[in-house]
């Protein structure tokens, strides 16, 4: 039946206007629009001819398959019981080669009704990328899918130009060629993020334009718009920003200090505390991809000024004395607490020489220069501790109670009194 019968049927279907489908560059004819009505032609076709319609024809009609076979530039029409393309193929004697494809696919099912079956011949196609050409045999029409076939790596950006071998001593082939015009690759830093561009443009103008790159009035590039990309270049777009803001800033106090005579020298307090003032000044700031790079003071108002710290500062010489001018004053201390006056004298003098002034770099003051921790342990403050008849008084009642260990440091100047 597959072979008088589809003879009879091509013939006839070519009287009603049935052509050989178009080459097209991938996908040759698809489906043209007989449809299920290409069977119903087909089947009244072969009761006009034989005169008759058999029941085995008719219920083999219900479920007709009508393949149409495009193969070597020929168009095939029948009707057929074949499950697959593959089966077709094989039924129809139609060998593939190592790079020829068929589409769809041979283990595709064939379905009832009309079936489109392509059949693609591989040839030989120069591909040229840049100074490398390679010749693959090629069953596709795409010249992305011809690259791969050739094993060459192309991107989105590429293009190709696809035309016949004129030169066929220089290119040393015959048949078709394709190009690839290789898009130049540009590295671009531009709000935040470095990637890798490709691009047809020639100048970075038409670059920034065709990858949709916008540019603010202010916004720079690292390369000139006018200039010619080579590939490889690097290029970074600095988003320029001028704001103009106004800002609440305190103005800091200045400390200042008075002399005071009614201070011993050492004390100070402070008669007026400081208060920061505030105003409000207006800037013009310029940015560099978010960086602050500019400020210009355009203007200030509402200026509330600042009030100064002052401190007094004590410039009271306190009474040097010496140990003959303590001396009453140790023997009735001594006498109130039981202790020795000339010990207390011989400690005196080690330590100050009876200069209740005395303060060395290490933090011990007055006539027996106690440190801080050692003079409030015995009940004084740092208001008295300059004051030589406390410390006389207190020395007294610490020798008393305590021993002479807080002055072991000068042990060897008093230990012979």
């Amino acid at each position: 039946m597959e072979n008088k019968s589809a003879f009879l049927l091509t013939k006839r279907l070519s009287i009603l206007g049935n052509k050989p489908r178009a080459h097209s560059a991938q996908a040759p004819a698809k489906r043209q629009i007989f449809g299920i009505a290409a069977a119903i032609i087909i089947v009244v076709t072969y009761a006009i001819l034989t005169g008759k319609l058999p029941t085995t024809q008719r219920a083999y009609a219900d479920s007709a398959k009508v393949v149409s076979l495009y193969v070597d530039g020929q168009e095939r029409m029948f009707t057929t019981d074949a499950s697959t393309v593959g089966d077709v193929l094989a039924r129809t004697n139609v060998t593939l080669g190592p790079h020829d494809l068929v589409e769809p696919a041979a283990n595709t099912q064939i379905p009832a009704g009309f079936f489109n079956i392509n059949v693609y011949r591989a040839r030989p196609v120069l591909v040229v990328d840049g100074l490398t050409s390679t010749v693959v045999q090629s069953a596709h029409f795409s010249p992305h899918l011809i690259a791969q076939d050739a094993g060459i790596t192309t991107y989105p950006e590429d293009t190709y130009t696809d035309e016949f071998v004129t030169n066929f001593v220089g290119d040393d082939t015959v048949g078709e060629k394709v190009t690839i015009v290789r898009a130049k690759p540009i590295v671009v830093t531009v709000d935040g993020s470095t990637r890798t561009f490709r691009t047809q443009a020639s100048t970075v103008g038409d670059f920034l334009k065709s990858a949709g790159i916008a540019m603010g009035a202010e916004d720079t590039t690292s390369l000139p718009q006018a200039q010619t990309i080579v590939p490889g270049d690097s290029l970074t777009i600095t988003r320029v920003s001028d704001v103009t803001v106004t800002e609440h800033e305190a103005i800091n106090f200045s400390a200042k200090t008075v002399k005071d005579p009614d201070l011993y020298v050492g004390q100070s307090q402070v008669t007026q505390a400081g208060v920061n003032g505030s105003r409000d000044v207006t800037y013009h700031i310029r940015y560099n991809n978010g960086v602050e790079i500019e400020r210009d003071v355009l203007g200030t108002a509402n200026t509330v000024n600042p009030t100064d710290q002052v401190t007094q500062i004590g410039t009271k010489v306190r009474f040097a004395g010496s140990i003959e001018y303590w001396r009453p004053q140790v023997q009735v201390a001594a006498a109130a607490n039981g202790v020795d006056p000339n010990l207390m004298l011989a400690i005196m003098n080690c330590e100050s020489n009876g200069n209740a002034g005395a303060v060395n770099s290490s933090g011990h003051y007055g006539l027996y220069q106690y440190d801080q921790v050692t003079w409030t342990g015995v009940g004084g403050t740092m208001d008295n501790i300059y004051d030589g008849p406390t410390q006389i008084t207190k020395t007294a009642w610490k020798i008393a109670h305590q021993g002479t260990s807080a002055w072991t440091a000068s042990r060897s100047c008093w230990i012979s009194y």
